[in-house]
């Protein structure tokens, strides 16, 4: 072999020896590759409106006519069943003055048929009875002593003032039973189809008197329950009809404030009732108002709030979420704010 082989046959193996010591000094020396460990849970951020707990309640009167007069202003504080308004209600008020007259005259019936003839009335009654029965018997003593004479002696007396005198007997004897029983009837009192047929003319006027009272009421918007007037629609002097409703007022209950969060559907697995969650909006900067899942509707609908990310879908499907805020402010009904569910919150 000449030496110019042997000498590129040593620097070939010097390589190969230097290349083979480099691969072990490396994986030696190199540091252990780092564990894969999953990535923490991160805050779902959803939309919310700031809403009353409970519903809001539009309030119209029950029967058309002219508003008279309202009241309350918006902003106003009100009690349940505190009145409102009134419409015009004149006629209303005649008709329940009609009514409650008419309640008097059927109980003035009832009770005197109830009740009877009076103590002096019986002792008329009674008296003209003895008068009746004392005249008859008059007159039947007359009578027979005008037969007897005309039996003893037909000459004595006419056949006609005998026929007279049985006439008028018979006529008193007939008058004085009638006032025997007229008597009699006033000391037993009514009958019991008259006292039954005055007391349903007395029910009977009863009820007219409180279907006036009913429609007088009618002319009358009181609140149904505790609230906050939010919307006054109408003003005094204007018509208010019932086909269709007219709605005057609108009152919610403000002393406590919820949202109604919107969550995207790929998401619904992430909440749960009694979640904790806090509010931001940018009205209040970085302040953050708490709160707590109360509520999870169960049914998928349609998006109708929207974050400020432009890239934020709009064509998804998504699930309402009530959170009751934690004495919040007088948060505006009807505020946009960015809604944060914390991950694992859960009691």
């Amino acid at each position: 072999m000449s030496m110019s082989m042997k000498s590129k046959l040593g620097a070939a193996l010097l390589l190969s020896a230097v290349a083979i010591g480099g691969v072990a000094w490396s994986r030696s020396s190199a540091p252990a590759a780092p564990a894969v460990t999953a990535p923490a849970a991160t805050v779902l951020v959803a939309p919310g409106l700031v809403e009353a707990e409970g519903d809001r309640v539009e309030l119209g009167f029950e029967t058309s006519g002219r508003i008279a007069e309202l009241t309350v202003d918006e902003g106003d504080r009100v009690a349940a069943g505190q009145v409102l308004g009134r419409l015009d209600d004149r006629i209303a008020q005649a008709r329940m003055t009609r009514a409650e007259a008419a309640v008097a005259a059927a109980k003035a019936r009832h009770d005197a048929a109830v009740r009877g003839a009076r103590s002096d009335e019986i002792k008329a009654a009674n008296a003209e009875a003895e008068a009746a029965a004392a005249q008859a018997k008059e007159r039947g003593i007359a009578r027979d002593r005008a037969e007897a004479l005309l039996a003893a002696n037909p000459g004595a007396i006419p056949l006609a003032e005998v026929d007279t005198a049985r006439g008028l007997a018979d006529a008193s004897a007939a008058q004085a039973r009638a006032a025997a029983a007229r008597a009699s009837l006033l000391r037993s009192g009514s009958r019991a189809e008259v006292i039954a047929e005055a007391r349903a003319a007395h029910d009977a006027a009863r009820a007219e008197l409180e279907e006036a009272r009913a429609f007088l009421a009618q002319h009358e918007l009181r609140a149904p329950r505790a609230g906050t007037v939010i919307r006054r629609l109408h003003e005094a002097g204007e018509h208010v009809t019932t086909m269709p409703p007219t709605t005057v007022l609108v009152i919610a209950d403000t002393s406590r404030l919820e949202l109604r969060v919107e969550v995207d559907e790929v998401d619904v697995s992430r909440v749960a009732v009694g979640q904790v969650a806090w509010a931001t909006a940018l009205a209040y900067g970085d302040r953050r108002f708490p709160g707590k899942v109360t509520r999870v509707v169960g049914e998928l609908g349609r998006k109708t709030q929207r974050l400020d990310d432009p890239r934020a879908r709009i064509d998804t499907r998504v699930l309402e979420v009530v959170v009751a805020l934690d004495d919040a402010p007088a948060l505006p009904l009807g505020l946009r704010m960015d809604v944060h569910l914390e991950p694992g919150a859960t009691p």
